[in-house]
């Protein structure tokens, strides 16, 4: 009878390696602990420069919704939401969203999807207050999100 031992070892150390680097690429990302209590996410400068113009769109497309309900201009909440809701997902890069931890993109395509709801309540005609609440609710988001990560410019060192 043959003894298959080695190869049963060798099966579970290969499945526990990909359980690991599947727990480092989908759930932890490149993550360290801020000195501030907060996550800091370690990413190269490119990387960093492309998060923050994500964020900086999110925030430029949250005042031109909030000006085009002031003006009960529900096409131009549509238009405006439309381009940053889940199709935006798809142009974020693999190797970034890998250094990214679950609860940040979480929060970040929460957003999205938060923004498709935008643009199909505006297309629906639904009253302006339901979208400023949708809006509203969809900011905690952002508020969770700065609350809970940190973005450091420089590479982070432990106890900065």
């Amino acid at each position: 009878m043959k003894k298959t031992t080695p190869h049963w070892i060798a099966i579970i150390v290969l499945l526990a390696v990909l359980t690991a680097g599947a727990v480092k690429v989908i759930v932890i990302g490149n993550t360290e602990k801020a000195a501030d209590g907060r996550t800091a996410v370690i990413l190269e400068p490119a990387e960093r420069e492309a998060v923050l113009g994500e964020m900086r769109l999110l925030l430029e497309t949250t005042q031109t919704i909030i000006a085009a309900l002031a003006n009960d201009d529900l096409a131009a909440v549509e238009a405006a939401a439309r381009p940053i809701g889940s199709a935006a997902i798809a142009t974020v890069d693999f190797r970034l969203r890998a250094k990214l931890p679950l609860e940040f993109k979480q929060l970040g395509f929460g957003t999205h999807y938060a923004f498709d709801d935008i643009a199909n309540m505006a297309k629906e005609g639904k009253p302006a207050k339901a979208i400023q609440q949708k809006l509203a609710e969809t900011m905690n988001n952002c508020i969770a999100c700065h609350a809970s990560f940190q973005l450091p410019t420089a590479p982070f060192k432990q106890g900065e």
